[in-house]
């Protein structure tokens, strides 16, 4: 901790300055073991909000931690589409 430097407070701050997103593909990776964003719920959020389906993985919200090679996997897939 003591080498821990403070986040900025700017992004909460100031209005995201582009009109929209860029365009290029989403994706989003939902892992399936998460208990504190339920799979059931961030299905139905990333449908509503970027109108694609989720990519799954099993496992927790330490998806890099317990999954790596998975994750990487899934990434590099993303690379080559």
């Amino acid at each position: 901790m003591s080498k821990e430097r403070r986040q900025s407070e700017t992004p909460g701050k100031n209005p995201w300055p582009l009109d929209a997103w860029p365009d290029v593909p989403t994706k989003f990776v939902l892992c399936t073991e998460d208990r504190f964003f339920p799979p059931d719920f961030m299905r139905r959020v990333v449908s509503e909000r970027l109108g694609i389906t989720p990519d799954e993985i099993s496992a927790g919200n330490c998806v890099a931690l317990s999954r790596p090679k998975e994750l990487v996997d899934m990434f590099v897939g993303y690379s080559q589409a």
